[in-house]
């Protein structure tokens, strides 16, 4: 997916700017055409600002806890019975995140006007998730508001509550990682130059091992800034490549085909997918609005690419269990309980049922994951500080015992 500066005019005659995404100019163009709103400029966000972009710029993003915390305060108003352009008058006070009060300040003019909650957070596809102006809709269909809100409130918790697992389960092997790093880089930076210098003077001859370490260090030390460059580089590349729709697709396959962390992203692309299309479905918004709906909420773009088709496949009238065995990123189990819930009329039971046996997978490997990456990431730390101290202290140790004999 691609990020484009939009300014546009609106129905209602206001004029709104923002970062919309979509896989095209072409088709976010056409998107707001169909929503028949007048379009004075659509450009692609500039790559180099976006890639260069201070992480203080977070300050203009809604989190999704401040965002939770925002529809359980918005569903306890509307329960007590308080009209929405009074629920967001006292909603605006309590926020302290300058774009989201701004955005909500924007979305009360524009409900006090006339237009419906679900057009107004419409508008900020880019800030709020992109189910919920939709889910929105459903609830104002069914004049059942609270009952949408509580039950997006329940699917952001579970989606929150799954990526901390992740997070943490990965958290103490990714500083095991930079820890080895450091200490490594040190010793062949800072240490392994100062005993080069001393065999220098020495005038030993050095073991195969410590030559090696040596031309090693000297290489990198003299051309650290190549190495330096060659890394910024590199990277800056590597996300100028993934921010093209194609690279993306491609990067996200190779996360998906890694060995041990592939399974579990896939897992959890999968949870992912059915518990939003699940949602969705729930909330009474149609399957093929479902699934266009649910593909830009997905992170892996492999599996969004996946779902577009699908929609397109569905809405052709193909079954949907058979649209996503087309896509070859579903599994088994998941296509058959799809294809049951299809046939039994309850599709979105049995979607939900997938999302849930996966998180228990998920939970499971993490679990097991962690338990063989700590000590093997120990052993491998162990095993290339013992090299280094052995190629550092093997002279002086020879040295030694040849004086011995």
């Amino acid at each position: 997916m691609s990020e484009f500066v939009c300014k546009l005019g609106t129905p209602s005659g206001e004029i709104i700017e923002g970062v919309y995404t979509a896989e095209s100019a072409a088709e976010l163009r056409k998107d707001f055409e169909r929503k028949e709103y007048l379009i004075y400029t659509l450009r692609p966000r500039n790559l180099i600002a976006g890639l260069l972009r201070p992480a203080s710029s977070g300050a203009g993003k809604v989190t999704p806890k401040e965002f939770l915390i925002f529809n359980q305060e918005l569903v306890s108003l509307i329960h007590a019975g308080l009209p929405i352009v009074a629920c967001l008058d006292i909603l605006i006070e309590r926020r302290k995140n300058p774009a989201f009060r701004k955005a909500l300040e924007e979305i009360r003019e524009r409900v006090r006007s006339g237009a419906a909650l679900s057009e107004g957070f419409a508008s900020y596809r880019h800030l709020f998730p992109p189910i919920y102006a939709s889910t929105l809709a459903s609830g104002e269909r069914s004049g059942e508001i609270e009952s949408v809100v509580r039950r997006h409130i329940k699917y952001t918790k579970t989606v929150i509550a799954v990526r901390k697992k992740v997070f943490a389960a990965m958290m103490y092997p990714a500083m095991l990682l930079v820890m080895a790093v450091g200490l490594i880089g040190f010793l062949i930076l800072w240490v392994m130059p100062k005993f080069a210098s001393f065999y220098e003077e020495f005038g030993a001859d050095l073991p195969l091992l410590t030559r090696v370490l040596m031309g090693v260090s000297e290489l990198t030390t003299r051309n650290a800034w190549v190495v330096v460059l060659g890394v910024v580089g590199g990277w800056l590349a590597l996300m100028a490549w993934t921010r093209t729709e194609a690279g993306r697709v491609q990067f996200d396959r190779v996360k998906l085909s890694l060995p041990l962390v592939g399974s579990i992203l896939h897992r959890y692309s999968i949870a992912n997918f059915t518990r939003t299309l699940g949602t969705l479905l729930e909330g009474g918004i149609p399957l093929v609005e479902a699934l266009e709906i649910a593909s830009p909420a997905l992170r892996n773009q492999a599996f969004r690419s996946a779902v577009v088709k699908t929609s397109v496949s569905v809405r052709e009238g193909q079954p949907l269990w058979e649209s996503l065995e087309q896509t070859g990123l579903m599994t088994d189990l998941a296509i058959e309980m799809v294809k049951v819930g299809e046939s039994t009329g309850s599709l979105e039971t049995m979607l939900s049922n997938v999302a849930d046996f996966y998180d228990e997978e998920i939970d499971s490997d993490l679990t097991t994951l962690t338990s063989l990456l700590e000590p093997a990431m120990l052993v491998i730390m162990g095993f290339l500080i013992a090299m280094i101290l052995l190629a550092l202290y093997m002279p002086l140790l020879e040295s030694y015992s040849t004086s011995r004999m």
